[in-house]
């Protein structure tokens, strides 16, 4: 294995790992936009107006009070649809790391201990020097790891995705909602 190899894995490693705190960071405007649209909802919600929904005499009210209540719903279904997801998005992830330095100390100690303790066992062109093993083993470990860590953060980038993109839709939901709600206040409903 060569170092431009290495190079190749750790950066891509890195990059993953990277996102994975971006992903949190993201997360946060999230949080707060989705409690602030729950609470337009509920301001504007009214549920006083279920009753003459079905019961006014004037068709025109009733498709009004009909559209804005089914807005209302429309935009509740979405934003817990939108809390679901950024859950799933912000849910702590198992990712496969490298080892401490610690281990890797120990690793290259027992690696040369190893070494020593098997010189007269071994011929001089068949050993491996410490550094490119330890090289070697930490590519390994690259190489296993980046997959699996790109999958996670791509599970995760969905899921925010879709919490974003469920907000967004309740938004125009809400706009609806506060657009009847404002009809419904002009004719003192």
């Amino acid at each position: 294995m060569s170092r431009i190899f290495y190079d190749l894995c750790y950066d891509q490693y890195k990059r993953d790992m990277d996102e994975a705190d971006k992903i949190y960071q993201k997360s946060g405007v999230m949080l707060v936009a989705v409690p602030l649209l729950g609470g337009v909802i509920v301001a504007l919600g009214r549920i006083d107006i279920v009753k003459s929904c079905f019961m006014s005499a004037d068709c025109c009210m009733s498709v009004i009070k009909f559209t804005y209540l089914f807005s209302s719903l429309v935009a509740i279904v979405l934003l817990l649809v939108s809390v679901a997801s950024l859950f799933y998005c912000i849910y702590p992830r198992q990712y496969k790391t490298l080892a401490n330095m610690d281990v890797w100390h120990n690793w290259q100690k027992g690696y040369q201990n190893y070494l020593k303790d098997n010189k007269e066992n071994s011929e001089s062109s068949n050993r491996v020097d410490p550094d490119v093993a330890m090289l070697h083993n930490l590519c390994e470990r690259l190489v296993e790891a980046q997959p699996r860590n790109a999958e996670i953060n791509e599970r995760r980038r969905k899921a925010f995705q879709d919490s974003v993109l469920a907000s967004g839709i309740a938004l125009v939901a809400i706009a609806m909602q506060a657009f009847f709600y404002f009809i419904m206040k002009v004719q003192g409903i």
